[in-house]
């Protein structure tokens, strides 16, 4: 995916209250989110063990900042609730997982919770 050269040289950031970077396995343990908004556009889960919310924005999304690399493509961006810590975009296709990082990247896991509350994050 053409993620901007900001978003795309970015340092990975550090695991924020003891949760691994996004592009490592999810922890076995599962933790349950909070439903920040739901709309055509997004989807935001609020983690509070994590200290960390996930956005997923459908292919449908109509906003102009989302860069795809597909059409199809869903944008997973994980927001650290620690201050300077700047977001972290991940395009997910349904059949190739986080084209970044493949099925093991925690956009995986974010793709998965949206299923689990009913959201569509392909449509």
């Amino acid at each position: 995916m053409p993620l901007s050269t900001a978003r795309s040289s970015r340092i990975p950031r550090p695991p924020a209250a003891g949760r691994p970077s996004p592009a490592e396995p999810a922890p076995s343990s599962q933790v349950l989110p909070q439903i920040g908004r739901w709309n055509d556009n997004e989807l935001i889960l609020f983690f509070e063990e994590w200290q960390e919310s996930w956005i997923v924005y459908p292919p449908r999304s109509a906003y102009d900042f989302l860069r795809r690399p597909t059409r199809d493509a869903a944008v997973v961006e994980f927001h650290s609730w620690i201050p300077l810590v700047p977001p972290d975009q991940h395009p997910v296709r349904p059949r190739e997982g986080c084209l970044l990082h493949g099925m093991d990247c925690r956009a995986h896991e974010a793709i998965q919770a949206a299923v689990d509350t009913g959201f569509d994050p392909f449509r």
